[in-house]
């Protein structure tokens, strides 16, 4: 397995760099081409810091922790929920894999964090402990976290917060009904007030 997943990276390693197919690249981000959202990790550093190993699959998997604020031009009563998406986008595929969504975020939170990723006991369906819901990511899982393929060299992961003046235009009903990355896209249009990002290096050797 370790030999296939290097010949991999060998023969794509110039395949890297679809930052022109993240999420906040859409058209619904016409008005808003730079990011307005100030997006910090306390536990992790300035954004492009190395992730360490419980950050990443082969450790505890867990999400690095986020906290935003908004700029004075978003007055905070305007946003009636927020968006967080988590985007590889030196992916080996030739697109960008959506490690985790996140959506129908109460607009008084300004964190978040692994707990915040738990699901309650009991709870059916894609709802999580903060009192949202998650969006089916590659592994169908709440958040898969950085696994670049060995040798590939360093990965950029986009942990994307967006605010929404109204709610995302997706529901995900039922048990097995999550909202998908091309669903969000179309939900937000017309809707973003501002976004922000924070960025996760990841590597496997």
């Amino acid at each position: 397995m370790d030999y296939l997943e290097r010949t991999i990276s060998y023969l794509t390693k110039n395949v890297r760099g679809h930052d022109a197919k993240l999420f906040p690249k859409g058209p619904a981000f016409k008005s808003f081409p730079e990011p307005t959202l100030t997006v910090t990790s306390p536990d992790c550093g300035p954004s492009s810091s190395l992730l360490d190993i419980d950050h990443t699959q082969d450790g505890k998997d867990l999400i690095p922790s986020l906290t935003w604020s908004l700029p004075a031009s978003i007055p905070a009563e305007k946003v009636k929920e927020y968006l967080i998406l988590v985007e590889d986008a030196d992916g080996p595929l030739g697109f960008v894999v959506m490690h985790g969504g996140f959506y129908h975020i109460p607009p008084t939170k300004t964190s978040l964090g692994p707990d915040d990723l738990v699901k309650e006991r009991g709870e059916k369906g894609n709802v999580v402990k903060g009192g949202f819901k998650y969006a089916k990511n590659l592994r169908s899982s709440v958040y898969g976290g950085p696994r670049p393929l060995k040798g590939h060299g360093e990965h950029r992961y986009f942990y994307e917060v967006i605010a929404l003046s109204e709610t995302v235009g997706v529901e995900g009903k039922g048990f097995s009904n999550y909202a998908k990355k091309d669903e969000l896209v179309k939900g937000v249009e017309g809707k973003v007030l501002g976004w922000g990002q924070w960025i996760g290096v990841a590597i496997r050797n």
